[in-house]
This record gives structure tokens, sequence and C-alpha cells, in this order.
């Protein structure tokens, strides 16, 4: 074995791995410490909720606080939004905008807020229900129409009166300066605001403010609540700039709202905060317009938050997650573990001296360890991106390394306890190099989502390419001089060119592509392509049977191939062992790369790799004892013509 001929090597990884463990721990404990999901329900809503219910927004807050809410979110007008309510005419004199009402709610909203008005006519008293004051605005009616305006009072005296933290959300404006931020931010303060969300598709202070913005909510002790998957412009440089002030919100569009049912809906945001760290939940209400509208959204709060603490999650505010503070020395074992990895490839598959592996390795291991030293993000991302290509690959070496050559004629089954130890060793050697990933990067920005994993689609391709490269060239199943893996590899395909192509060589070809595109497609942190509604049906299955569901390309395709590769390759069939085992690699790819999702806690990654893996060789296992059986049958059959012809031909 690899491992065996380089023990130093071995041991040297082996520090990487505990390097891991070591930060894994502490990132571990930073995430069991912060188990508080907050459930926000929007005001508007809730008045409609009111309304159909014919009770007060306190009393319809109230019901929702029984039944889990801990947040009333609270977003924030633009003037287009009182004209349309018909509480603001809007006019033009004199080159500025007129503003003209007789509510002295709005009235005071308007000068509380960061538009620049001036009163022309103050609020008074009238019977006859005329307009009773009027504001002027030096800008066009254009531009005035985006301006917000400040949150209505009496949401706030809701919250308040039903003990019910606001989340304040803001829209973003063209204009906005740090003069209005400031008016608006320090009104959120004194009203016990602690977390501000934004509206629409951008971001307050885009383009051009955010930092701006940034130094505004430090200043008056607000997180900002970033929402996942809506891709809001300025999101990214926003939360970079707000750590560790960060909360991850997840929401359900209004849009989307009108496609799900209560139980899709529900299971969406529990999987948020299990799965993926999400402390702030922005719950949208169901609309079906009955009598049973409020009741009938209880229930539905009611079941979200009983699904939350099934799984140990507590209801109350929430609070960004900190740093787990790895230390420089654990980022040095890890460094020094992604080296010993990239030499172990290589050895892999050419003989070097001793001098050639330690004069490379410590040339490796230096740069590694300064990289992650260092403490800059970009290093420890490729060092991860090196070990998210290295360890897959070694894996799959390692699974065909030493075996026969020649088939040894046997029964595939009496190779399958070998195959499963080798598959549990393969799988182990994939599993090192995710958790040094997870290590390295096991920072706030990227458990926040500041920062990302680089390189997704590169580290789903390359083990695989690397995989077919060294397996059809024959170099992969034991290591040699550079002049021997060079005369093979020409070999080789000296005799892959002079073959003719088949029309099964053909379609395994297409088939191998089609799934490679797929893999490369839905990869990475934006995938292009979507999840079919069978397959969402079979996770949610999936999910209701297992505490966490694997992943399908994991224990449906590649840990199954893999094993089966193993064994083909223990009995000396090479031509589909190096088949079965490239399909194989796309299941180690999987491993590591479940470990780069940062954001999802560690203790899931590891539960949903290891349910991936005791499945996938539970399935290697019935399909080895099925290919047995129908083989057993055909050399039966064969054996019994035969001997029916001998018969025959002797009489």
């Amino acid at each position: 074995m690899i491992f065996r001929r380089n023990r130093f090597l071995t041991i040297l990884l082996i520090v990487g791995v505990i390097g891991a463990m070591w930060a894994l721990a502490l990132r571990y404990r930073v995430e069991t410490h912060n188990r508080t999901v907050e459930v926000a329900v929007d005001y508007s809503e809730v008045a409609k909720l009111a309304g159909a219910a014919n009770m007060t927004v306190p009393e319809t807050l109230t019901e929702l606080k029984r039944a889990g809410v801990t947040s009333l979110s609270v977003e924030q007008p633009i003037v287009s939004d009182l004209i349309a309510s018909g509480q603001v005419a809007i006019g033009k004199t004199n080159g500025n905008t007129v503003l003209t009402g007789s509510s002295k709610d709005v009235y005071q909203t308007l000068i509380e807020s960061s538009i620049p008005v001036k009163v022309s006519r103050p609020f008074t008293p009238s019977k006859d229900g005329l307009a009773t004051w009027e504001l002027k605005v030096k800008a066009e009616p254009d531009y005035v129409l985006t301006m917000p305006v400040a949150l209505p009072d009496e949401a706030f005296d809701a919250a308040k009166e039903t003990g019910l933290a606001v989340v304040a959300r803001l829209s973003n404006y063209p204009g906005v300066g740090r003069e209005n931020m400031e008016k608006t931010l320090s009104q959120l303060e004194q009203k016990g605001v602690k977390t501000v969300i934004f509206s629409g598709d951008e971001v307050l202070g885009f383009r051009g403010a955010i930092n701006d913005v940034a130094d505004a909510l430090k200043a008056h002790g607000l997180v900002y609540g970033s929402i996942e998957f809506s891709k809001q412009k300025g999101d990214q440089h926003l939360s970079e700039k707000m750590l560790p002030d960060v909360l991850k919100v997840h929401s359900i569009t209004a849009a989307e709202m009108g496609t799900l049912d209560k139980p899709t809906a529900v299971e969406r945001f529990v999987k948020a905060a299990k799965e993926r760290d999400i402390r702030l939940l922005y719950v949208r209400m169901f609309d079906f317009g009955d009598a049973g509208l409020l009741k009938s959204n209880i229930e539905y709060i009611r079941e979200i938050t009983r699904g939350l603490t099934k799984d140990g999650m507590g209801l109350k505010v929430s609070r960004p997650f900190t740093d787990p503070g790895v230390p420089v020395a654990a980022m040095i074992m890890m460094a020094i573990g992604v080296a010993a990895g990239v030499m172990l490839l290589a050895v892999s598959v050419i003989k070097l001296s001793a001098k050639q592996i330690w004069a490379s390795f410590i040339l490796i291991a230096l740069i590694f360890a300064g990289m992650a030293a260092s403490g800059i993000p970009l290093g420890g991302k490729l060092i991860g991106l090196v070990s998210a290509i290295v360890f897959p690959s070694l894996a799959v070496i390692t699974a065909a390394y030493g075996t026969p050559e020649k088939s040894d004629s046997l029964p595939l089954r009496t190779h399958m306890w070998e195959a499963a130890g080798r598959f549990i060793g393969v799988v182990a050697i994939s599993v090192a190099g995710g958790m040094m990933i997870a290590g390295l990067l096991a920072k706030e920005s990227f458990m926040m989502r500041a920062d990302q994993f680089a390189g997704v689609k590169l580290a789903h391709l390359l083990p695989i390419l690397i995989a077919a490269f060294v397996l059809a060239a024959g170099i992969g199943w034991g290591s040699a001089s550079w002049h021997e893996q060079v005369e093979k590899i020409k070999t080789a395909f000296k005799r892959l060119s002079s073959q003719p192509v088949l029309i099964w060589h053909t379609a395994i070809a297409l088939v191998l592509l089609v799934m490679l595109g797929l893999l490369l497609a839905r990869s990475g942190n934006d995938s292009g392509v979507g999840v079919s509604g069978i397959e969402l049906r079979f996770r949610s299955i999936l999910d209701k049977i297992l505490y966490v569901r694997p992943r399908t390309k994991e224990f449906l395709i590649g840990h199954p191939a893999l094993f089966l590769g193993i064994a083909a390759a223990l009995g000396g069939r090479r031509g589909w062992a190096a088949l079965l085992l490239v399909i194989g690699t796309i299941g180690e790819v999987s491993i590591v790369n479940t470990f780069c999702h940062i954001h999802t806690p560690i203790f899931i990654s590891a539960y949903r790799v290891t349910i991936g893996s005791v499945l996938g060789l539970a399935l290697g296992i019935v399909l080895l004892l099925m290919f047995s059986r129908f083989n057993r049958n055909k050399s039966e059959s064969a054996e019994k013509k035969t001997a029916q012809e001998r018969v025959k031909v002797r009489k």
C-alpha cells in the first residue's frame, strides 16, 4: 500500500488531520453555543390577517407570539406608497414638489424622515377633512416618489405592546448620504431596533456608499441581516464590511409563496436553520382568502417552530456567530498535512528517491505553511483548492493500487470483504482532505458566506480527469519510474487509438459526458441547473426517513461504482475496474465538496458523509451479489447447454 511504503508522509498527513480536528472542534463549539433562531413576520401581512379576523394588530401579534414568533419586521415605506394608499397628494409648484395631506401621523412621519422637507403649512386640526398641512421638497416629483419615509410608529407600538423585537426593512434610494443615513439609523437605535435587512434588489448604499452604510450601522450597534439566495446587489461587499455583525436570513419570496404548499414551506425554513446555520427566519404568510386565515397561519407558524424546537433550537432574538479563533499552529499543521497529501499522490504514480521526496515536500510544506500562517483568506482558499483536487485523486488511485494485472477468474463476490475494507480506507482519505479544507476555512467570514470556497467547478472536474487519465494510461495501478510510466502511457494510447470504436463505446462515452456535464452544472455556489420535482420528492422522503439526507450522487452513483470498481480491480478485471473507478470518483469529490460548505454545521456535514458512505457501500454489496448470482446462473446454463450438446454428439 502507498501509505505503508511512505510511513513518514503518512504520519505527517495524520498531523494535518489532527490540526483539522483541533480547528473543527473550535468551530463546533461556536455552532453549538448559538442555537437560537429568530422568527419574524411582516407587519403589513399581520395587519391583513388582523382585518380578516376582525381583530386588532396587537391581538393578532399576541396569537402569533404564542405560536413562536419572536420579532416583527417593519418595512420602510416610500413616498409613492403613501400616495398609492391615498394618505398623501403630490403636486409641483415653482420648481418644488408639494406634498399635502390631512393625517397627523403621516405628517409626523414625513417630518421625521430623511427627506429634506420644508414646512409651508404645518399640521392644524380640521373638521371638514380638507388638507391641513403642506410640505415642500426642492426636487423633481419622480425623485421624491422614491424617497423613503420613517417607519410607522403604530408598528413599533404594536411590537412594544406584545413584547416582540423589531426588525427594520430599509430600502435603497438615489443620492443616499451620510446625513440621511444618520437620521434614519439614529431613530432605529432610539426605538431599540437591533437588526436591519433591506428590501428590493439592492442593499442600502449600493452603489458607492456601502462603506459609509457599514460604518453607520456599526456606529449605531445594528446587525446586518443578509438574505440568502436573494442576490441583492452589494450584499457580498456589505457582509464583508459588517463582520462580525452579520446574521444569515432565510425568506420565501411572495412569488414563491403562491406556488408552495405548507409542508414544503415548513421544511424549507426548518432545514435552513438546521443545515445552513440560518438564525433569522423571515416568514411570509399564506393567503387563502377564507375566514380561517389567521388560524391557518398560526398553525403554519407553529409547525415551523415545532420543527425548530424538535431539533434543539431555541426561539428568541438571535445573535451573530463569533469567530472560532483557529490557532496558527493548527493552520500550519493542516498545511503540512496537505503538503504530505500532494507528495503521497506523486509517489503513488512515480517512484522517487528519498532526497527527491523530502526536497519536494519541504519546499511545498514551507510555501503552504507560510500561506496558512499569514491569516490571509486567499492563502487558505488556495491550499483548500489543492486539497480538493489532490485527495479525491489520491483516494481513487489508492483503490486501484497494487491490484493484479490479470484476471483470477474467481467470482467477484470472493473479493467482497477485501473490497469493503479498501472502500472504507478510500473514503477515509477523502474525508481527511475535506476535514483539512473545513479546518483551513473555519472562519467567521466563511461561516456567514461573506467569503466562499473558490474553484468549486475545478475541484469537481480535475480529480475525475486525473483518475480517468492515470487509469486509462495504465499508470494508476502501481508506481514506477518516470521513464517506465511514460512508456506505459505511450503504449496505452497507441493501443486505444488503434482499436475500433464500437457503438457501446460511444454510448458509454456519451453517458459519462452527460453525467460530468450535469455534475459541473449543478456544482458551485450559484448552480445553473435546477432540481426536478421527482428528485425533490425523493429528497423529501429521505429527509423524513433519515436525520439528514445524504447526497444522491454519492450513495446512488459514486460509492456503489467505487466499491464495484475495487472488487473488479482485485479480481484483475482492469477494463471494467477503470470505468467504474472513474465513475466512483464522483462520490469522493462529493465527500470533499460537502466539507467545503462552511455555512453548514460540521456535525451535519460529518453525518451526511457517514450515512452516504454506509448506504453507498450497502448498495454496492447488493449489486455485487446480484451480479455474482446472475453470472453464476449464466455459467450454470452454459455448462448445462454444453453437457446437452456433448450427449447429442455421443448419440
